[in-house]
């Protein structure tokens, strides 16, 4: 029904020459069928007004030349049905006036009605083509905002961990505040830190318990490029073997049983930063070639995911461990130890630098005290060189453990350090085999403990024909590291240079490759 209204009301001036005349031919034509129809019956046949519809219908679907021929036919066909009127002294018929008037009127309105039409339609086109590129527009622009969307949602979430993870380093106690020291030892690890701290090769930290070198990966970081960037640390000894991989990678939510929301690994938050591995040879097995790939390819990914994200993280790591001797035994690969071992630094422990003790001492003495309110000023010679004498095998961490206990225990402006602690675990003087008679006064337990332990040391290398690493060297009959067992060679005087044991002294000494670090001599 609309569409035969609109084809009704709406002007068409399409079609061909033939057929816009031919409409002005048959609609006079059928004006004239109908009068003529009306007058044989004798009814009333106004030619007249069907005429005029007749034209009005040629004007407005076929347009001006039609129109004029409709009138020309119209005009021809009345004198038929009356006589034409005069109007004043014109020359022509009123009727043909009359029809020309209504003629022009009817053509000035299809015209004005086509134009407007027209305009409508290209007013119409330009609003569709607008309203298409402004749709486009706004959908790109909607993607674009969900896009940005997401990745704020990411980014918030990013700082918001970054944020909990300084809270955590700000609240954690440093070992020390600041590198104290000027011995050769601690000057020459301070040269290689500012020789490597510009570039942005891994680092290799060896050292014992205690020596510091958390501070040393962060004065790497300090005078880095990436000093402006997050230093973020895990221990690799503090975690439980299942969860340090999330720790280090981060995880998807729902990719294990607890994994309640999405997690960023320390990889992620120290993009373009540092990450400290400490106790690096603690890493397990399953994670060593994961983290091999990291500093291959520098891609990984969360656990539960598929997508692989990318990292720009300087690497430090540092060690306790013999990691050569490690990756001799299997426990380490050795592709990671050769990637990790790029810059290796190690630093002395603190009885092979006993000049920094003084520094240390003070050091500490000053930042207790003035966090407990207290004033020291005076440290007794005999205090110091105690402190200096003692072989600290807690190295820096337990001098700093023990200046606090002094610093708590002080009543005055001298620092009351508690002597009597420090002898007490003092390591005593070898025991001599050619000593006749041990003296009537009654031994230290301490005292007899040691020499329990050197005893013990001393059968192990027999039974081990002074082997110390290996499965059946001494160490492992002992239970213990083979560098611990070292250490405690080291410790009772035992000394590890003598190459003859009583009981083999025949043997051939090319059975025994740990001899001249292993064998003890037996006084």
């Amino acid at each position: 029904m609309n569409r035969l209204l609109a084809w009704m009301l709406i002007p068409r001036h399409g079609g061909g020459v033939v057929q816009r005349y031919g409409t002005a031919a048959v609609s006079v034509t059928m004006a004239a069928i109908t009068a003529l129809l009306l007058q044989h019956y004798n009814l009333p046949h106004p030619f007249t007004s069907f005429s005029f519809a007749a034209i009005a219908i040629t004007f407005w679907y076929a347009g001006t030349g039609p129109g004029l021929l409709a009138i020309a036919l119209s005009c021809s066909a009345l004198s038929y049905f009356f006589t034409p009127l005069k109007v004043g002294n014109l020359p022509w018929d009123s009727y043909l006036v009359i029809y020309g008037v209504f003629g022009f009127l009817v053509s000035w309105f299809s015209s004005s009605r086509i134009r407007a039409e027209r305009s409508c339609a290209e007013a119409r086109d330009a609003l569709e083509i607008r309203v298409a590129e402004r749709t486009a527009d706004l959908t790109t622009a909607n993607q674009a905002l969900q896009q940005a969307k997401e990745e704020l949602s990411q980014l918030t979430q990013k700082l918001a961990q970054e944020n909990l993870y300084l809270e955590d380093e700000i609240r954690s106690d440093a070992n020390f505040k600041e590198i104290v020291g000027k011995s050769p030892q601690l000057h020459r690890v301070l040269k290689l830190v500012e020789t490597v701290a510009p570039t942005d090769s891994t680092v290799l930290i060896y050292g014992e318990t205690g020596t510091g070198k958390e501070l040393i990966a962060r004065a790497i970081h300090d005078l880095s490029t990436r000093r402006s960037r997050t230093f973020v640390r895990l221990n690799c000894a503090a975690i439980p073997a299942g969860l340090l991989e999330s720790e280090l990678f981060g995880h998807e939510k729902g990719a294990f049983t607890g994994a309640f929301a999405q997690r960023i690994g320390r990889l992620e938050l120290a993009n373009n930063g540092t990450l400290f591995l400490d106790e690096i040879g603690d890493l397990p097995p399953e994670l060593q070639p994961k983290l091999l790939r990291v500093l291959q390819e520098r891609e990984f990914e969360r656990l539960g995911s598929t997508r692989t994200l990318s990292t720009n993280v300087r690497l430090i790591a540092a060690t306790n461990r013999n990691l050569s001797a490690m990756v001799q035994e299997g426990k380490f690969r050795s592709d990671l130890f050769f990637r990790l071992n790029v810059f290796p630094v190690e630093l002395p422990p603190l009885r092979e630098r006993r000049e920094d003790i003084p520094l240390l001492v003070r050091q500490f003495a000053e930042d207790f005290s003035r966090r407990m309110n207290k004033t020291i000023e005076t440290i007794s010679p005999g205090t110091m060189d105690a402190l200096c004498c003692y072989p600290w095998p807690g190295n820096v961490r337990e001098l700093q453990n023990v200046i606090e206990r002094a610093v708590i225990l002080s009543r005055g402006p001298a620092l009351a350090v508690p002597l009597v602690e420090i002898e007490r675990h003092s390591t005593p003087g070898p025991a001599r085999e050619d000593t006749p008679v041990r003296s009537a006064r009654r031994q230290p337990v301490r005292s007899i403990l040691s020499e329990v332990d050197r005893d013990q040391i001393i059968r192990a290398l027999r039974d081990a024909n002074g082997r110390v690493g290996g499965p059946d060297g001494a160490a492992s009959r002992l239970g213990l590291k083979r560098t611990t067992f070292i250490t405690r060679m080291k410790k009772l005087n035992i000394d590890p240079d003598a190459v003859s044991v009583p009981d083999k002294a025949t043997s051939d000494s090319s059975d025994t490759s740990d001899t001249p670090h292993a064998l003890a001599r037996i006084s």
